[in-house]
């Protein structure tokens, strides 16, 4: 194992027990959002170990959450007849963990320029001009491997579910 991937193992095993982060998200936001937002941290946080280290990586995804949920809805002060305490559901815990070491070793297995247009377009929301100007491509190329990632996880995602 090289010392590059050493850093980068460091937060997959961080990342392991990220059940603190999906019961936060379950009780801040609606099931659907809290998995989106649950996979987009997730992946966030390992895209930017690759660029640096990162010390504590699950209160870095707990961040970029938090910044979602902002967004996500506007603020307002909950009323405490409003607030609705839910326990955790481990079903769905186990099943949003799956989803992260899935979506982590798809992203791994990419090519490094498909890993970066991915990562660009899907998570940092840049525009297809944008990416191409930034990578110096075109933008039929950005195209391309935005299908192609899109496709390695979805065959990744078919092969576990053969298994």
């Amino acid at each position: 194992m090289s010392t590059a991937e050493k850093p980068e193992q460091d937060v997959h095993q961080a990342l392991k027990n990220a059940a603190p982060l999906a019961r936060y998200l379950e009780r801040n936001a609606s099931s659907a959002d809290a998995a989106d937002i649950f996979q987009e941290s997730i992946a966030r946080v390992l895209e930017q170990a690759k660029q640096r280290p990162i010390l504590n990586p699950l209160a870095y995804a707990f961040t970029v959450a938090r910044h979602m949920l902002m967004r996500l809805k506007p603020a307002q002060a909950e009323e405490p007849d409003e607030v609705v305490c839910q326990s955790a559901n481990p079903e769905e815990m186990a099943s949003m963990q799956q989803t992260v070491d899935l979506f982590s070793q798809a992203l791994a297995a990419m090519p490094t320029l498909r890993r970066q247009v991915f990562v660009l377009f899907r998570m940092e929301g840049k525009s297809r001009s944008d990416i191409a100007a930034l990578l110096q491509i075109s933008e039929d190329a950005v195209s391309k491997h935005v299908s192609r990632a899109l496709a390695d996880i979805q065959r990744l995602i078919d092969q576990r579910n053969l298994l």
